[in-house]
């Protein structure tokens, strides 16, 4: 087995809204008041009426609705490393919006990308039966046959619905609905397809989460989180075997925060588990994956897929100020975004393991943040 260490130092600075929670700051606050709130950023933090406009951003709150759009960093997660949505992206462009109200939050994003294909990018693209789908196979031979979804469109449409029935406790379910090659319509963003299925045939990749927090004392969080890209259910899908494979992430985490006068001081512990297949497909505008200088980043956990491995963390918070100091260590299997979704290794679904050969990695990180 290969080890790697690797060494990481952030310094960012933030600029935010005053009403609007863009960091961890107000959810660690809560945390020590034994309050679980929302993870979503950016999220307001009052419902006063307003309009404003900041740093490429506008928001609009008309409690109990708000709507947030722009270019902004987003986050939909309590692990350092969110499954499904998480700040591994540099910064988003489009809209999010929601309604709030004591027990219940609903809210929506659609976020754009502009994806850049290569000629064999485009191909794969183009070809209507590049998934194999017996309804579209016959079309190769037709004057159909570059009728795949082409054009260069990629947009993150996300539906979840938040239940906090106790301060000690929230929980979520999403539905997040990747449209590819197309421009979306209204039936893709519709913001009340909570928990109705938007997946579109040939343009349209859909995963499922849901995520939990507890905090059985003040000060002490329990944290889970689930996506689910695809499923494999044994005998029900006789005959689909090596086409679409049982592709799922999930983690658990726990922290501590303390208050030592102004500062707020909170270790934490996380694991995650990321199955090999998890954010692929055959085709680069349905990957979970954006494009920043053509670098390719995965939409939810950072690293990628096909790897398993632990978290320790310490973050600093006063105010305005953020400093996380973290030690991450994963066991890495050799396939990644880059593997070939035809890949004949796709076919092995039982007792699901990393693919040798395999790496350990150990990552050092220091971030450090701070508001204007």
């Amino acid at each position: 087995m290969k080890k790697i260490i690797t060494f990481m130092m952030i310094i960012s600075s933030i600029i935010i809204f005053a009403s609007i929670n863009t960091n961890n700051f107000n959810i660690i606050k809560n945390i020590y008041q034994g309050k679980s709130i929302t993870n979503i950023k950016p999220y307001p933090t009052n419902f006063k009426n307003q309009i404003n406009y900041k740093n490429k951003s506008i928001y609009i709150i008309q409690n109990p609705l708000f709507i947030i759009g722009g270019q902004y960093i987003t986050d939909w997660s309590n692990f350092e490393r969110g499954l499904y949505l998480s700040d591994s992206l540099p910064y988003v462009n489009g809209i999010t919006t929601g309604y709030h109200t004591k027990g219940i939050n609903i809210t929506s994003g659609v976020y754009f990308f502009s994806p850049n294909l290569t000629k064999q990018e485009l191909l794969i693209q183009q070809n209507p039966a590049i998934d194999s789908n017996s309804d579209r196979a016959p079309l190769i031979n037709t004057i159909y046959k570059n009728s795949g979804y082409s054009e260069p469109y990629k947009t993150y449409i996300i539906h979840s619905i938040e239940f906090n029935p106790w301060d000690f406790m929230r929980f979520s379910f999403s539905e997040i609905n990747l449209v590819g090659g197309k421009f979306p319509d209204l039936v893709d963003i519709n913001p009340l397809g909570i928990l109705h299925n938007t997946y579109g045939e040939g343009y349209s990749n859909a995963m499922l989460a849901a995520e939990l927090s507890l905090i059985p004392y003040k000060g002490f969080q329990i944290y889970a989180e689930y996506a689910q890209d695809d499923i494999v259910v044994g005998a029900t899908e006789a005959g689909a075997e090596g086409y679409k494979p049982t592709a799922i992430a999930y983690a658990f985490g726990g922290r501590y925060v303390n208050k030592i006068n102004d500062i707020y001081i909170s270790p934490k512990i996380e694991y995650y588990t990321i199955y090999t297949w998890m954010y692929n497909r055959w085709q680069k505008l349905l990957k979970f994956t954006a494009e920043y200088d053509n670098i390719e980043i995965p939409m939810g956990f950072d690293y990628g897929n096909d790897m398993n491995g632990f978290l320790f963390g310490l973050d600093l918070y006063k105010e305005n100020i953020e400093i996380k100091l973290t030690i991450e260590n994963y066991n890495i299997g050799i396939i990644n975004l880059d593997t070939n979704y035809n890949d004949e290794r796709k076919k092995e679904k039982e007792n699901w393991k990393i693919y040798s050969p395999i790496k350990n990695k150990t990552i050092l990180g220091i971030k450090f943040s701070f508001e204007i």
